[in-house]
C-alpha cells in the first residue's frame, strides 16, 4: 500500500560535475539517473586524476547550462559562466586555457567516458582514512554502513563510479519538510536546497517539518504516471553543502548544523526501478519495503559491523601508504 508524501517542486540537472546547475520543468529518468546530468568533468592534468569538489572547491563558482537538449546517449556541449560573469563555450577550443587561467592550475573539460576506460576514472592513489577525513572536513570517519561494500571499495579507487560523473547513486533528493527542520533547529544557517544539490526537491504534504525522507529508505517512491525509483540510503554529506557557491556565500553553520542534528546525513540516495519521464507538480507516493521485523533487526547489525570494517580498511590504507 501506497501514500501521497508530496509532490515534485525543483528538478535540477547539473551539466558539468561539480558546478552549479540548471532547473528545468521535467526530465527524463534512466537507469543511470537524469538525463544530462553529470555529462561533463573537469579533469587535473597535473595529477591525471578527475577533479570533485573535494579537491577542487573552486568548481562550485563556476556555473554550467546545455546549448541544446540532451537526447540518447549524446552529451550537448555546454555553457560555463565564469566567477568574473564570462563566458565560454565547450566547443572553443581555447577552453581547457581558459579554465585552467580560472582555476590556477592545467585543467581539461571532458565528456562522458565509457566504464571501459577505468583509467579515466583512477584516483592518482588509493583513499584511505586521511583522505576521507579531509573530504568530510571532519576529524573523525563517518558512518558508511548505508554504502554498499561495492561502491564503497570503488570510491576507493575511482573519483566516481565507473562510467558515470555522480558521486554514488544515480539520484539524490531532498524534500522541504527536511530543509524547513533544519531552519527551525538552525535559523541563522542557508539551508537553500541549491548548496545540496539535489536532482530532485519534493515539497513534503502541508505541515511537515520533518526528516521524513529519512523513513522513506528500504522503500520505494513513484513519481507521476510511471517513474518508480529506490529509496537507497541517506545521504552522508561531504564539506561542499558549506563552501561559497556561484550566487552563494560560505556558510560553515550548515555543516555544523548536519553534524550535530544527523550525524553527518541529508536527503536520500536513489537509484532507478522503473524509467520514465517526470515533470514539476508531479505526486509522489512511497510504498514501505517489505522487510521484516528480524530482516531489519539483522541489518542493523550488519550495518555496524559494515561501519566498523570498513573504518578499519581505510586506517590500514593510511599505515601501508606510510610504509
Amino acid at each position: 500500500m501506497s501514500i501521497t508524501v508530496g509532490t515534485v517542486k525543483e528538478l535540477w540537472r547539473y551539466p558539468v560535475k561539480s558546478m552549479v546547475g540548471q532547473t528545468t520543468s521535467t526530465a527524463t529518468i534512466t537507469e543511470s539517473g537524469m538525463l544530462g546530468d553529470r555529462g561533463w568533468i573537469v579533469r587535473d592534468d597535473t595529477i591525471n586524476e578527475n577533479v570533485v569538489v573535494r579537491t577542487l572547491p573552486k568548481l562550485l563558482l563556476f556555473a554550467a547550462e546545455y546549448l541544446q537538449e540532451p537526447v540518447g546517449n549524446a552529451i550537448p556541449n555546454v555553457r560555463i559562466t565564469f566567477p568574473d560573469g564570462t563566458q565560454a563555450d565547450s566547443s572553443a577550443p581555447d577552453i581547457n586555457n581558459k579554465l585552467s587561467a580560472a582555476l590556477g592550475k592545467s585543467v581539461s573539460l571532458w565528456p562522458l567516458q565509457s566504464s571501459r576506460n577505468w583509467r579515466h576514472y583512477r584516483l592518482s592513489g588509493v583513499m584511505g582514512s586521511k583522505e576521507m577525513k579531509r573530504m568530510f572536513a571532519s576529524k573523525e570517519l563517518p558512518d558508511f554502513s548505508s554504502i554498499s561494500w561495492k561502491l564503497l571499495t570503488e570510491l576507493m579507487i575511482f573519483s566516481t563510479p565507473l562510467g558515470r560523473y555522480h558521486d554514488v547513486y544515480p539520484l539524490h533528493v531532498v524534500t522541504t519538510g527536511a530543509l524547513s527542520k533544519m531552519k527551525e533547529l538552525e535559523p541563522g544557517a542557508d539551508f537553500g536546497p541549491h548548496r545540496f544539490r539535489p536532482n530532485l526537491v519534493i515539497e513534503s504534504n502541508e505541515g511537515v517539518v520533518d526528516f521524513d525522507d529519512f523513513s522513506w529508505v528500504g522503500g520505494k517512491l513513484s513519481i507521476g504516471s510511471n517513474v518508480v525509483i529506490q529509496c537507497e540510503s541517506r545521504t552522508v554529506r561531504c564539506s561542499m553543502p558549506a563552501q561559497p557557491q556561484f550566487n552563494c556565500a560560505k556558510d560553515s553553520s550548515v555543516l555544523r548544523s548536519i553534524n550535530s542534528h544527523t550525524q553527518r546525513h541529508f536527503g536520500i540516495n536513489a537509484s532507478v526501478l522503473k524509467q520514465g519521464q517526470i515533470k514539476v507538480g508531479d505526486e509522489v507516493r512511497w510504498e514501505p519495503g517489505k522487510d521484516s521485523a528480524l530482516s531489519k533487526k539483522l541489518d542493523g547489525v550488519s550495518g555496524y559491523l559494515k561501519n566498523k570494517v570498513s573504518h578499519s580498511l581505510l586506517n590500514a590504507i593510511d599505515l601501508i601508504v606510510k610504509k
